[in-house]
């Protein structure tokens, strides 16, 4: 009951649907290309969670939403998030950078800058 059908996981069926690029965007994903940074998230964010603030604002690549995590599993505070068009980044930066916390704390959303070197 409720185990699914088969030995496949679902990270290797998406792994696999990327790599012979069958997901939209899968051909072209850059890190870099309507890209954003994203700081002050709580501690317990997971990709999950940017995902479903994101969404909404326009497609997302595939492997387009990353928290960073520590070894221990919470957020350090920033993550990612890879739009396919670039309306759509920007309507989610315009829309959430600046978002005040019930905390207190202020989210940041901008343009993620291309690794140097």
């Amino acid at each position: 009951k409720g185990k699914g059908k088969g030995g496949v996981s679902i990270k290797a069926l998406t792994n696999g649907l990327i790599e012979a690029q069958a997901l939209p965007g899968a051909e072209s994903m850059s890190n870099d290309n309507n890209a954003l940074y994203i700081a002050g998230l709580p501690s317990d964010t997971q990709d999950v969670d940017l995902y479903r603030i994101f969404a909404p604002f326009g497609a997302i690549a595939p492997k387009g939403v990353r928290a960073m995590l520590h070894p221990e599993g919470n957020c350090k505070g920033f993550g990612f998030v890879n739009y396919r068009e670039e309306s759509s980044m920007q309507l989610a930066m315009e829309t959430l950078n600046g978002t005040q916390m019930p905390d207190g704390n202020v989210l940041t959303v901008k343009l993620k800058e291309p690794k140097s070197g």
